[in-house]
């Protein structure tokens, strides 16, 4: 007799998540103790290598069907936030950069980003999937997040630049909706670049952007000077009640014609793209601080380099258990060093004033004369996928398969 197998079997790819982030606030008050550090060592008879070292923070998730997770939906990054949330066999991610610019009008656009992608997360884990194996729709994810926060009516005024990335664990696809100069790269198996995402820009240093504007009674009010900005969360709802499938309805029946009709960009001009991805393979997302800064071909050598010491722990013979954690944490620390090493290349090149930095070729390339790096906050995300090791339960289905 042959056994009952379930209909959900586990999907065929894992990833392993890597965020890390520091703001543009914190990166100043570091920088300006370390090169006080420098001198005060040049002083010194014996000298030693002062380490640059930012206090970047990194959290590294695996996900997968046997390892606890825990979505979230906002980080103190200073103008930047992030996300992360699952939905059946779907890692749904993304980046978030509130636009400075309304700091002169007293709007802390922190508010705004945080806003953004706490709905966001929400949106994703709202998802409508009838299958386990569907896949995410990162546009349709931005749409009904921004769209909440206007039926909501939060007080979150401003304007920030979004992408939705939505990786699809059972057939390794990866799919993005980009509105603005948040970006992303696509990395081989060889750490090379098969995909860079361009900049969604009006023109220089003007892009794409979700807008909700002031209300004429908003009072303008100094922005915000610490790193805890308060945001705003959908609130929550019982699955199945009128009062959910009334939001929802007021959700879907918003077209932004009221936005666009004065000229404001929406998530209906959110640009698409899709991949299909294989093992070991890796997402590298992030706000404008990174790639401003940063060159494709620099993220590629510092990939290399982790990656490399990654196979390395990888390849070694079968452990005990006991020793087999201690391998994953390496592999998971390593990979966080990446993360760190990405965000932190990023704040050592911005403070360089003779860089030629990507930001100022572009800036020569529209006609504007700009030397060195440009200071900002600095946030990624790196997605490895990695197939998954066969569950007792997909051998038992080939098996079956077989006979």
């Amino acid at each position: 007799m042959v056994p009952q197998l379930s209909r959900t079997l586990a999907p065929r790819f894992q990833a392993v998540l890597a965020s890390a982030w520091i703001s543009k606030r914190a990166a100043a008050k570091y920088v300006q103790e370390y090169v006080s550090q420098i001198r005060e060592q040049s002083k010194a008879t014996a000298r030693e290598t002062i380490a640059f070292a930012p206090p970047i923070q990194v959290q590294v998730l695996d996900v997968n069907d046997s390892s606890m997770y825990e979505a979230l939906d906002a980080i103190n990054g200073g103008e930047d936030s992030l996300f992360h949330a699952k939905i059946k066999q779907n890692l749904v991610f993304g980046v978030s950069d509130g636009v400075g610019g309304w700091n002169e009008s007293g709007i802390d656009p922190s508010v705004f980003s945080r806003s953004l992608t706490a709905y966001s997360a929400v949106a994703a884990e709202r998802s409508f999937l009838l299958h386990d194996s569907d896949e995410a729709d990162p546009k349709d994810i931005m749409r009904r997040a921004f769209a909440a926060m206007r039926r909501d009516g939060i007080p979150a005024y401003g304007s920030a630049t979004e992408l939705v990335a939505s990786l699809s664990l059972a057939s390794g696809k990866l799919r993005t909706a980009q509105l603005g100069d948040s970006t992303y790269v696509v990395l081989d198996t060889k750490q090379k670049a098969r995909f860079v995402a361009a900049e969604q820009q009006h023109r220089f240093n003007m892009p794409y952007q979700l807008t909700i504007p002031p209300t004429a009674d908003q009072p303008a009010k100094p922005a915000n000077t610490e790193e805890s900005a308060q945001f705003f969360r959908p609130r929550p709802l019982e699955e199945g009640s009128e009062e959910a499938q009334q939001a929802r309805r007021e959700i879907d029946a918003d077209d932004f014609s009221d936005l666009s009709a004065v000229g404001f960009d929406t998530p209906v001009d959110a640009r698409e793209t899709e991949h299909t991805l294989s093992h070991n393979e890796l997402v590298v997302a992030a706000t404008d601080g990174v790639f401003d800064n940063v060159r494709v071909d620099e993220v590629e050598k510092l990939a290399e380099r982790f990656m490399q010491a990654i196979a390395k722990i990888q390849q070694m013979n079968e452990l005990p258990a006991k020793a087999q954690g201690s391998k994953d944490t390496a592999t998971s620390d390593l990979f966080g060093g990446l993360a760190y090493s990405v965000a932190a290349q990023a704040v050592a090149n911005y403070i360089q004033a003779d860089l030629r930095s990507p930001f100022a070729e572009r800036a020569k390339l529209a006609g504007y004369s700009f030397t060195g790096g440009k200071p900002d906050d600095v946030t990624v995300m790196l997605a490895w996928i990695k197939e998954s090791k066969p569950t007792a339960e997909q051998k038992l289905a080939g098996m079956h398969a077989k006979l």
